[in-house]
């Protein structure tokens, strides 16, 4: 989007001007040294000027005021595409464009001089030509710029009046005989005067101002509401952004809440459990260690049991000998096998104490695994139901069964690790 035409005339205004540079001989009182226009006044004084005499049907002076605003109107077209206000660009178009003399008056500041062969309405005199415009389209119609150059010079040197008067050409006697009648005239200024003069200049000059304003109105409202429409689209386009960043910001919380949650719950679990955990695994270690000493004592009580074995037959057999005298009714190989009976016995018994003592060290290594496995699950996030979370701790928490006395209950070892397979992903 290019710049406004308002936006413009602010750049324009500070640093270029123009100035008329028209001959004497078209002008009555105009001082063109005193008198700066901007690029706007510019285009407004060549429209009126070419309406003007394009209206009286002068195309000498017509032509001149229609080419200058044609030159305006590419330059104005130029500046509507520019992207950007290069004030070097621009004065190099301007000059290429509006033939014309160009001066610098200050700093980045520069004054166009343009020459026109032709009356400017911004003459202060200028009325005076209108009237007599109207005075000579009365009685002729050819030669009315050539009337007008005359009459324009009769009036800056009334005294050669007479020698127009004299003259055949008409162009030349009626400029000298309105200048004559006004002269002699009791009424230096009619009704009508007055109204060409002072109501018709003012009339046009308001018109002139409501057009103007009419076009700021219509440029600026297009302005506000282009860019309500950019700023409309850039809301349209930030808000669908935030709400896209505000739900990835829920997630985002709800997977943090969920993870705080299960760390949480680890850490409840990790305090509940820790203890017992600690617990098991040093009841599995001492368990171990009495396995070991058990395991010593039984293959201890062996050895001897074999290395005195010759010795404990032959004192038994003896024994057995003076036995059965005394007792008639005992055998002798009832004593021999009550004997070895008794020590196979020792033997069994010391064997289920160790069995026993490896029984308990592995029935709590597996809950110090379980424990640990079960609090892994819960930091990863594995859902485990209420009822699933109390048949797990009842089988933690379980009667440990010694391995030497049979009892009904079962092993849970095989329920807890159904219950948590199960809730493995």
């Amino acid at each position: 989007m290019g710049f406004t035409k308002k936006q413009i005339s602010n750049f324009l205004d500070d640093k270029i001007l123009f100035r008329f540079s028209i001959d004497e001989q078209y002008v009555i009182n105009y001082k063109p040294q005193s008198e700066e226009y901007t690029f706007d006044e510019l285009e407004k004084i060549a429209k009126s000027n070419f309406e003007y005499w394009n209206s009286v049907s002068v195309s000498t002076y017509s032509q001149e005021w229609v080419k200058l605003s044609n030159n305006i109107t590419k330059v104005r077209e130029y500046l509507s595409t520019i992207e950007e206000l290069d004030s070097e660009s621009i004065r190099n178009y301007f000059y290429n464009n509006i033939p014309s003399n160009r001066e610098e008056i200050e700093t980045d500041k520069y004054l166009y001089k343009i020459s026109m062969s032709s009356p400017i309405d911004r003459d202060t005199e200028f009325g005076k030509i209108n009237n007599f415009v109207s005075f000579y389209t009365q009685y002729e119609t050819n030669y009315l710029g050539e009337a007008v150059r005359n009459f324009i010079q009769l009036s800056k040197n009334m005294h050669e009046i007479g020698n127009a008067l004299s003259s055949t050409s008409q162009y030349r006697f009626y400029p000298a005989l309105y200048l004559l009648k006004q002269h002699f005239s009791d009424l230096k200024e009619s009704k009508d005067d007055f109204e060409t003069n002072v109501v018709l200049p003012i009339k046009n000059k308001l018109q002139e101002i409501s057009n103007d304003s009419d076009e700021q109105y219509k440029e600026i409202t297009t302005f506000i509401e282009t860019k309500h429409n950019e700023i409309q689209k850039q809301f349209d386009e930030q808000s669908k952004g935030l709400k896209e960043f505000r739900s990835l910001i829920n997630v985002w919380q709800e997977e943090k809440e969920a993870r705080l949650n299960n760390l949480e719950e680890t850490y409840k679990d990790k305090l509940s459990l820790e203890a017992p955990e600690t617990l098991w695994y040093n009841r599995s270690k001492e368990y171990r260690r009495f396995a070991k000493c058990w395991t010593g004592v039984l293959v201890v009580f062996v050895v001897a049991l074999v290395v005195a074995l010759r010795e404990l037959v032959i004192v038994i057999h003896e024994y057995s000998l003076d036995a059965v005298q005394e007792i008639p009714f005992i055998s002798k190989s009832f004593i021999l096998v009550s004997i070895i009976s008794f020590f196979v016995y020792i033997i069994r018994v010391l064997i289920k104490i160790v069995m026993s003592n490896h029984h308990l060290a592995t029935e709590y290594e597996q809950k110090a695994a379980l424990t640990r496995f079960y609090q892994a699950l819960t930091y990863a996030g594995t859902d485990i139901a209420q009822e699933e979370r109390i048949i797990i701790i009842h089988s933690l928490f379980s009667r440990t069964e010694t391995g030497l006395v049979k009892t009904d209950s079962s092993n849970d070892v095989d329920a807890i690790l159904s219950v948590l397979s199960k809730n493995v992903h």
